[in-house]
């Protein structure tokens, strides 16, 4: 099993995992087809094509850093229930604050 202490735990972090994962996936293909629409636009560009490609990798990249964050979500919820988790988030969002900040 995976964080979940019953059969039931694993299989809604697992259900939830699979929901991240989904939706990382239709972002990723909405990014694709931005990135082609954007190069399509800009055929005789290769600057603009160039940016295209870079916004889209940028996208792929914080979509995958979201799916990363809500899987380590789902393992607190599963491992240390709901409270646990929501504290864990909270600490975690004021770090990323501090670091930005």
């Amino acid at each position: 099993m995976q964080g979940g202490e019953t059969a039931g735990g694993a299989a809604k972090e697992a259900a939830a995992n699979l929901g991240a994962s989904a939706w990382a996936g239709k972002e990723k293909a909405v990014a694709v087809v931005h990135e082609q629409v954007d190069k399509a636009k800009s055929h005789d560009d290769p600057a603009g094509q160039a940016a295209a490609e870079a916004r889209k990798e940028e996208r792929f990249q914080e979509v995958e850093a979201a799916k990363r964050a809500a899987i380590r979500h789902n393992a607190a919820v599963a491992k240390d229930g709901r409270a646990a988790a929501v504290a864990a988030d909270e600490t975690e969002a004021r770090a990323v604050d501090d670091a930005e900040g």
